[in-house]
């Protein structure tokens, strides 16, 4: 009869010391996959030892070494030798060899296992090798043939502890206390005991060995890790695979947004079901298990927060409220319960999350993504997140460990050791989809059913619950934060990767506007309170599509129309007569400058008189720069143009190649078409020149070198054009072709508008393509900007923060500020949100990239506006012209201007209103988001269309902070302080 007289793992290390723990995939599996398949029972049985090893580069196997290098049994090797002459059994040493040992391996070691007449196996799976190893010895197989399944899993989990507790004991501390002597003996016993049958006796074996290694390991490490096991959730992972990960039965933790969430309740009610039920189920308890006569179903723990993942980095502020508030609110009403713990698998957090998350009164939330990009590393495992409003919250910071992928598991134990040197304490989150996971994973669930070697699975709920709370904050910035949805959308060849952020970014303040004329009508008509309710849910339906349409590979261009259609719907609410003059509306919190233009044949001209500080007719009609009041209008009115010219004396607008107004001087280049240079007045330096080109990447070879540079094309102007509207609007277009040596590219039409009274350019593209991009974020059409100083610095919006930017790739979704010296330029982006700065002094804004459609872009150049942020939403806010309520057509005189409500605060933006009734239709008051934009602390005066009785500050969860008072002196007007990039909810309530 065949049998083993040893068996053996060879290994491409001299020690456990430099046992090889860095190997990740295909590599890992097999490595431990080999190691473990050797603690079968009935292999263990049939050599009444435990496994062992030798080095791959030792040709030596005259005396096979045991795990801890001390020499074979010698009374063991008499007893196979007695066996063999006794009994005639065909006695030989089982080798296996991992394919990670085959490079190291030495020539001879292969040659003198056969002279040993070895059972060499080199094979992949853990169950392949066992299968075939029992195939060559009868004896081995007759001993498996008892075992019970379930107890062999236990084993070969028993092999993946030994091992990795030799390892943490050996790599961290270069020594072991493990009484090998006892723990084979312990081993052999367990191993008999199951193929014996007797699967009692073996799991008492088991659990011995597992104690034996627990005080090996507490000799070093007397701390039990907390273990984290995170099932990721998308819709195609809810149906069946779902289903079984549920039938494993310890405490699991589902990543569910509410949009999944739905999809499970409506296609997969059985799953959903089972799902809800583990949900409630009572937290784990040892007696109230022990004493149970079933089995004890273990806690499930929804997690997430989100209604659907945004690119956050790439959204409003408000889209995150949004998300989080339909989230809570789904998985509320769906699963009877509140996710406690914020977590995203897209990427997709930024430095204002924390503060958010922290006014949703999260208990905790993970600090890590599992897309690509990059995040920040933290300074341990569990941190006090803290944004750049100085909200915090407590969060995991240590990056999740796929439960898929073995290289997780090769060094599992050096990096408990080292997580507990570091920090005393130690945890890991695991990810994995459904059902989807390693060997050692499921090994890691058997050992924690024996014993808390390394630690146990817990809920993040209790997690949070019990977790040391630093006290100190981590704190990140925006650079740090890298998002991968340009490369993403690049290789997937996603249509419209650009203007599908522009877009979006237009519905949303469109959406905006659409608020403010609500609280406007409260104002001015009689409106009930559920008419508003109606445009408020079809307003915030809206925008969860128009913020849903940026994850859907084509979006919905209905949803574009229907904001459209809202918004006209809720203009035509308004009463109004049909003559008179337009009432021209502003829907921002603060106030600004607007051109208006007349169809009037009155000539004439006005100036300073506020708030029409310009005006100019001509024979086609009449030109106007308004300064709207903040949440005000002004009346268009055309009669107010004097005969006396006061424009007589102003340079003029457009002359040869240059426009100018009060505040720069803007030239064209005669031989590109692009901006040449943009002045001031009181430097005269030039802050900027920009043109456009497309950018050509470098070609490289099959090993990926370069074999060309990366090469811009060349603007060549074929004509410019200059018009003259009025003497306060004047523009310059330029045509012509980007070159690449001779060949044509592109065309394109670039048209710049200047007006007086606005310190900001208007730069209109149009492109006309002639060649196919490459799948490449590095093959793109940008607007180029340059400056001279490389010292400058360069600043963009994140949300709706200001951000210092120091990485060359960066978004920039609202503004880019370029500061060098006393001056400040503005580019304002209009939604494109990816740029990149190809040197210290030059920045590319992409236009088209992989599967762009969109050919018209529009963005804006401004000198030294003081407030970004606000000149950001001013640009993307269209100005909202109605007929003037019949007792302003009246009094046109004396009432051209008017406001509802005034904020003392530029920095300050209004993100979002909110009407309040109280019982019947009485309008009782307004809910309000407020932003501050620019980090400056400070105090806000708001005054109102009427008295106010009470105000209060809120979380964004509605949830009471403060409360302020009214002076009885000004009834109007409430008092508040702000911090630095305070982000909160405000609620007024009117004197009945």
């Amino acid at each position: 009869m065949k049998k083993f007289t040893h068996i053996l793992v060879v290994l491409p290390c001299h020690s456990l010391e430099d046992f090889p723990i860095h190997h990740r995939g295909e590599e890992a599996a097999n490595l431990l996959a080999n190691w473990t398949a050797l603690w079968h029972p009935a292999l263990i049985a049939s050599v009444e030892s435990k496994p062992n090893w030798i080095q791959a580069d030792n040709p030596d196997v005259s005396h096979l070494t045991d795990s801890d290098g001390d020499e074979h049994d010698a009374d063991q090797e008499q007893r196979a030798q007695q066996e063999a002459e006794s009994d005639q059994v065909d006695c030989f040493p089982l080798a296996l060899i991992p394919t990670v040992a085959n490079p190291m391996m030495d020539s001879e070691l292969l040659q003198n296992l056969e002279a040993k007449s070895a059972m060499v196996v080199s094979l992949d799976s853990r169950d392949e090798i066992v299968r075939t190893a029992l195939s060559q010895s009868p004896f081995a197989r007759s001993l498996a043939d008892k075992v019970d399944p379930d107890i062999v899993q236990d084993f070969h989990a028993l092999g993946y502890a030994f091992l990795q507790v030799q390892i943490m004991t050996r790599q961290l501390r270069y020594s072991s206390n493990l009484d090998e002597s006892y723990f084979t003996e312990s081993l052999v016993a367990a191993a008999k005991a199951a193929t014996a049958g007797e699967h009692d006796s073996a799991k008492t074996g088991l659990m011995k060995c597992f104690d034996i290694l627990l005080e090996e390991k507490n000799a070093y490490y007397p701390v039990e890790p907390d273990l984290l096991d995170v099932v990721l959730t998308a819709d195609t992972t809810l149906g069946n695979s779902l289903a079984r990960q549920l039938e494993i039965d310890h405490p699991i933790n589902v990543l569910l947004t509410g949009k999944n969430a739905q999809q499970l309740e409506q296609t997969y009610p059985e799953t959903f079901a089972k799902l809800k039920e583990r949900v409630h189920a009572p937290e784990w308890d040892e007696d109230s298990a022990a004493n149970s006569e079933g089995s004890v179903i273990q806690k499930a723990n929804i997690i997430g927060g989100l209604q659907d993942e945004l690119p956050e980095t790439l959204v409003s502020s408000e889209s995150l409220v949004n998300q989080i508030h339909q989230g809570i609110e789904t998985i509320k009403r769906l699963f009877d319960c509140e996710p406690c713990i914020y977590m995203r698998r897209r990427f997709g957090l930024t430095p204002a999350t924390p503060g958010v998350l922290d006014q949703f009164n999260f208990a905790g939330a993970i600090h890590a993504t599992l897309d690509e990009g990059k995040f920040p590393l933290c300074s341990s495992a569990n941190i006090r997140w803290t944004g750049k409003d100085e909200r915090s919250i407590l969060a995991y910071g240590e990056a999740p460990l796929s439960a898929a992928d073995s290289g997780a598991f090769v060094g599992l134990g050096v990096k408990l050791g080292e997580a507990i040197d570091s920090a005393h304490i130690a945890s890991i989150l695991f990810c994995h989809w459904p059902d989807n996971t390693c060997e050692s994973f499921r090994d890691l669930i058997r050992i924690t059913s024996y014993s808390p070697l390394f630690g146990e699975f817990t809920s993040l709920d209790e997690y949070f619950d019990q977790v040391y709370d630093p006290g100190y904050g981590d704190t990140f910035t925006s650079d740090e934060y890298r998002n991968p949805f340009l490369k993403q959308a690049v290789e997937k060849q996603t249509p419209n990767p650009v203007s599908r952020y522009t877009q979006y970014w237009d519905r949303f303040y469109r959406l905006n506007s659409c608020r403010s004329l609500l609280t406007k009508l409260c104002v001015e008509t009689p409106i009930t309170s559920s008419e508003v309710s109606k445009f408020q849910n079809r307003i915030g339906e809206l925008q969860t599509a128009i913020e849903s349409a940026l994850n859907e590979d084509e979006p919905n261009s209905q949803n574009y129309k229907d904001v459209e259609i809202l918004f006209g719907e809720i203009m035509d609410a308004f009463e109004r007569p049909k003559e008179g003059p337009s009432e021209i509306i502003n829907t921002t919190s603060f106030k600004r400058r607007t051109p208006l233009f007349i169809n009037s044949s009155n000539s004439g001209t006005v100036r300073n008189k506020p708030p029409y500080l310009l005006g100019d007719g001509t024979k086609q009609g009449s030109y106007w720069m308004l300064e709207l009041p903040a949440m005000g209008s002004v009346l268009g009115l055309a009669d107010l143009l004097e005969s006396t010219d006061h424009l007589k004396s102003d340079p003029a607008m457009v002359e040869d190649l240059k426009l100018r107004n009060e505040f720069f001087e803007l030239s064209v280049d005669e031989k590109s078409g692009g901006i040449r240079s943009i002045q001031g007045y009181k430097t005269r330096a030039n802050m900027v020149g920009q043109q456009l080109a497309i950018r050509i990447p470098s070609e490289r070879d099959s090993r990926n070198q370069p074999l060309t540079k990366a090469r811009y094309t060349t603007m060549v102007a074929d004509k410019i054009d200059s018009r003259s509207f009025s003497r306060i609007k004047g523009s310059l277009t330029s045509s012509g072709k980007l070159l690449d040596g001779s060949e044509c590219l592109a065309d394109f039409e670039q048209t710049v508008t200047l007006w007086r009274g606005k310190p900001i350019a208007e730069v209109q593209i149009a492109i006309e393509l002639h060649t196919e991009l490459k799948k490449s974020v590095n093959h793109y059409l940008c607007s180029r900007l340059a400056w001279k100083n490389e010292t400058a610095r360069v600043i963009a919006n994140s949300q709706e923060d200001r951000a210092e930017i120091t990485s060359d790739w960066f978004n920039a979704t609202n503004f880019v500020e370029i500061e060098q010296d006393e001056n400040r330029l503005l580019m304002l982006t209009g939604g494109l949100p990816f740029h990149r700065r190809s040197t210290r002094r030059m920045l590319d804004s992409l236009l088209i990239v992989g599967k762009e459609t969109e050919r018209d872009f529009r963005i804006g150049l401004g000198v030294n506006v003081p407030y970004a942020m606000a000149a950001a939403v001013d640009w993307l806010t269209p100005t909202v012209a109605l007929k003037a309520p019949v007792e302003n057509s009246k009094q046109a005189k004396t009432q051209d201007a008017k406001w509802l409500f005034h904020f003392s605060s530029k920095n300050i933006l209004v993100t979002h209103w909110q009407p309040i009734f109280e019982s019947g239709d009485r309008w009782s008051g307004v809910r309000l988001r407020i932003k501050e934009t620019e980090g400056r602390n400070g105090e806000l005066s708001i005054r109102c269309p009427h008295e106010i009785d009470s105000g209060q500050k809120e979380t964004l969860a509605n949830d009471f902070l403060q409360s302020y008072e009214v002076s009885n002196d000004e009834p109007t007007k409430l008092k508040l302080e702000f911090g630095r990039y305070d982000f909160f909810q405000l609620s007024i309530h009117w004197k009945k």
